[in-house]
């Protein structure tokens, strides 16, 4: 049976991230058309996966007047632009994070969105881990004090490592701690870029500490974050958090997410669209992040 209320996207980019987008959204929702650079191997996928969906220019998707939603995963120097063409043509929209290069931008863009009553929503994914939802509830149980943030992984050299990759952890603290009290750029190392290793610290209103190390030119690949309370030591690692026994070198497992948290960050996302009050925690966490990328530099 066909569900007539099923709400109907466009996307714009087809790239790696924009493909996981689509195979997400394609379960929930009805993909009407999608767009992209011209990339030929990206729209032979396209036609080969989703023959549904019709490829097409990026004006015909802000002008069809069948789609509610605007999904938008391009180069981070193109967000301000297509965001505010999309609202202006009164969609809905998803983009991924960052939602502008400069807090100026991306204040404009929560304003138009207000004055249209349009939802404008961020793609912050790690705050869907169902790992970080578990450590939301710890908080509440035994005060947090101490997060190391360590992320090693290859590439994404076309955008910049504040706004690509910083930007994720400072989602991640925001959401946990509230805006940094203080926040610290130790060092910066540029080898590809001006910027591919990052070291930080930080400290919050409660007299959290954070440090935060990010390197993208490593032949290593993982995403810990070790987290002290006030009781215990635990680590998050992937889908995974464990839990120390007490000053021993093992770590248990105590808790394992069931689903990708873009599976439900995809989801959240339709049922914002679905709801009749419009909510901004979304805008105003990526309006916060960018504010403090924008103090570092």
């Amino acid at each position: 049976m066909v569900d007539y209320n099923m709400k109907k996207l466009g996307i714009i980019g087809i790239g790696r991230w924009g493909k996981n987008l689509i195979r997400e959204f394609s379960k929930i929702s009805s993909i009407a058309k999608c767009s992209s650079n011209g990339n030929l191997q990206n729209i032979k996928w396209l036609n080969e996966n989703y023959p549904t969906i019709k490829f097409t220019s990026s004006n015909e998707i802000f002008s069809d007047k069948k789609i509610d939603a605007i999904v938008i995963a391009t180069p981070v120097k193109t967000h301000y632009k297509l965001v505010k063409k999309a609202l202006f043509s009164k969609k809905h929209v998803f983009v991924e994070k960052p939602l502008a290069t400069n807090l100026t931008d991306a204040k404009e863009l929560i304003s138009i969105a207000k004055k249209q009553n349009l939802t404008l929503f961020v793609g912050h994914v790690f705050i869907f881990d169902e790992v970080f939802k578990k450590i939301i509830q710890i908080n509440k149980k035994e005060k947090i004090n101490y997060l190391n943030c360590e992320w090693k992984k290859f590439g994404t050299f076309d955008d910049d490592i504040f706004l690509n990759l910083l930007s994720h952890d400072l989602s991640i603290l925001i959401t946990l701690l509230g805006k940094p009290r203080k926040i610290r750029l130790h060092s910066s190392f540029g080898i590809y870029t001006k910027s591919d290793v990052i070291y930080l610290e930080s400290s919050f209103k409660k007299n959290e500490k954070c440090h935060i190390h990010i390197n993208r030119v490593s032949n290593e690949k993982k995403k810990i974050i070790t987290i002290a309370t006030s009781k215990n030591v635990y680590s998050w690692d992937n889908s995974t958090l464990y839990k120390n026994k007490t000053k021993s070198d093992l770590f248990v497992p105590i808790f394992q997410a069931r689903h990708t948290p873009l599976k439900l960050e995809c989801k959240n996302f339709i049922q914002k669209l679905n709801k009749s009050k419009v909510n901004y925690d979304s805008a105003n966490l990526a309006k916060d992040v960018i504010q403090v990328i924008q103090g570092l530099k």
